[in-house]
């Protein structure tokens, strides 16, 4: 469980107000004008810094089923790494997506054959300051000694199916995708403010996009 007045001093701190209940709702009347130019925010690459980086994905068949590994690497800055200290929950989204390669009349057009996505909560709590991980896919939670152990799972996934083999076409070419990042628009609300305006927040690692190598072996 969050330490609640932890949690409303760190806030207090990083906005420098009260979080009250008419401040609470000035706050998401001032979000809902800032939702118009998040937009053109989020469209300047430059902000992300690598902090999320996913350094391979590989994929595999058994038991009639299309696998998945991948390792990424987390680099939080500090002032995340902060917020988690303060008992800030943080919710990750991972994308994963395969499509198909179809052609009709010769126009070519990308099929979308599975499409995966779910978020993993990363919070910090006790004097001990236990770390857990809560995913909402498998609605299974973790727990860590130390935020290095945590992030390291976070960033491994192992044997993760993708698709069934049967729903598949061996001659086809199909590109797997995939995705991390937070979801800052599930941090609180004085946070989303920040999140909105500072480059620390915009963890994201882009799209990785292979293009699958044992489709011939489905036969």
């Amino acid at each position: 469980m969050i330490t609640s007045h932890i949690f409303a001093k760190y806030c207090q701190q990083i906005v420098g107000v009260q979080l009250l209940a008419n401040s609470s709702s000035y706050i998401k009347n001032l979000l809902a004008t800032l939702v118009m130019i998040m937009g053109l925010l989020s469209s300047h690459a430059g902000w992300a810094n690598n902090e999320i980086v996913i350094l391979n994905v590989s994929d595999y068949q058994k038991d009639k089923q299309l696998l998945l590994d991948s390792e990424s690497v987390f680099n939080l800055p500090d002032e995340v790494i902060e917020a988690i200290h303060h008992e800030v929950p943080l919710s990750f989204k991972t994308q994963i997506e395969l499509t198909e390669a179809s052609s009709i009349l010769g126009f070519e057009y990308q099929r979308t054959r599975s499409l995966i996505e779910y978020r993993t909560v990363l919070y910090a709590y006790g004097v001990n300051r236990v770390y857990s991980l809560y995913n909402n896919r498998n609605q299974k939670t973790q727990t860590f000694k130390t935020l290095e152990e945590a992030l390291k799972t976070l960033a491994t996934l192992k044997a993760f199916p993708i698709a069934n083999l049967l729903e598949l076409h061996s001659k086809q070419r199909y590109t797997l995708r995939m995705r991390i990042s937070l979801d800052y628009w599930n941090l609180p609300a004085p946070l989303i403010l920040r999140a909105l305006f500072t480059p620390y927040w915009q963890l994201d690692s882009q799209w990785l996009e292979t293009t699958l190598t044992t489709p011939l072996s489905w036969q």
